[in-house]
């Protein structure tokens, strides 16, 4: 229903290679997120993950080493939002990153761009950009009572 607190558990992937970190958002807005999907009822998170990026990229990727989880409480258009996203690295077979949906675009971003601009939620953005200096698997909440 419409104004009810909505929950979701995401899977994310960091994808990288020689052009940048792969980021998308949604055509016609400024909000920039990884690439992921909705976990279903009873589905592997990684499993999930590789279906989504099917759907979405027509792309095959391989691996799937979990580097982190961000707890996400957010309103949007007025309503509340708890996310958990399960953030995975993974490599992606296909050099192509041509959107099979057509609300969502595309497109990879150099590492100083992404640590420099505000992009993403700044919660995983900090995380991520950590991540990449310390390689050790991180939890980061902004829920109240989280630390």
């Amino acid at each position: 229903m419409r104004g009810e607190p909505y929950f979701e558990v995401i899977s994310r992937a960091v994808i990288e290679d020689e052009r940048g970190i792969l980021v998308c958002k949604i055509k016609g807005k400024d909000y920039y997120f990884l690439p992921g999907g909705h976990v279903e009822f009873g589905e592997d998170p990684l499993k999930a993950l590789h279906r989504e990026l099917e759907e979405e990229l027509g792309a095959q990727c391989t691996g799937g080493r979990f580097i982190g989880t961000i707890n996400n409480v957010f309103t949007e258009d007025g309503m509340r939002h708890h996310e958990i996203n399960l953030v995975f690295l993974l490599a992606m077979d296909e050099p192509s990153i041509e959107s099979k949906e057509e609300h969502i675009e595309f497109f990879f971003l150099d590492r100083d761009t992404f640590s420099r601009e505000q992009i993403l939620p700044a919660v995983l953005q900090e995380e991520i950009v950590r991540w990449w200096e310390r390689k050790e698997i991180f939890y980061q909440s902004n829920a109240e009572g989280a630390s």
